[in-house]
């Protein structure tokens, strides 16, 4: 799953195992807010979820 995060939400979705940055295109071009969760820590996916719509919300 994937989420645009900032700030301390952001430090810890990379913190995770597994987590990467989202690179659509495949060619080294990461989108740097946006961070890739794997599916073996879909557990936090809620509280992701809910930090990124709170980013978006304040843009």
């Amino acid at each position: 799953m994937v989420f645009k995060l900032t700030g301390d939400d952001h430090a810890q979705a990379m913190a995770i195992e597994g987590a990467h940055l989202f690179d659509p295109s495949g060619k080294g071009r990461a989108m740097k807010e946006w961070v890739q969760v794997p599916y073996s820590h879909a557990a936090m996916w809620p509280s992701f979820a809910d930090a990124a719509h709170r980013y978006v919300s304040s843009l």
